[in-house]
């Protein structure tokens, strides 16, 4: 009987260069950073998030009003509903220094929020 052992290393290998290519996160330390951003009031809190260059970052958008939000941002390239009284994680990879925004897309009306690299 042929082991599958090739097969099982084919397959993994086939599911991490997907992963790369998709920009997915393959595999998560438990030392990354972690932030919390909040949709409340017709606004995001805080409006202006800090965060440190080359390392990839968790960002939990939690939405708090009554509607559904879309959190939003062409310089991050990330686009995710987030449904009332719900919580996404959106990943963010290892930034460059420098000034990113973010703005709900469903209420263009709402200031956009802040988000700095150092």
């Amino acid at each position: 009987m042929r082991s599958k052992a090739p097969l099982l290393t084919l397959f993994l290998a086939s599911i991490s260069a997907l992963a790369i290519v998709l920009g997915c996160p393959v595999g998560v330390a438990a030392d990354d950073s972690i932030k919390e951003l909040q949709f409340r009031d017709g606004h995001f809190e805080p409006s202006t998030l800090t965060i440190s260059a080359n390392a990839p970052v968790k960002l939990r958008v939690k939405n708090t009003a009554a509607n559904p939000i879309e959190f939003e941002s062409f310089e991050l390239n990330r686009e995710r509903v987030v449904p009332p009284g719900q919580v996404i994680t959106v990943f963010l990879p290892a930034l460059s220094p420098g000034t990113y925004h973010f703005f709900d897309d469903f209420h263009r009306d709402v200031p956009q929020g802040t988000l700095i690299v150092k």
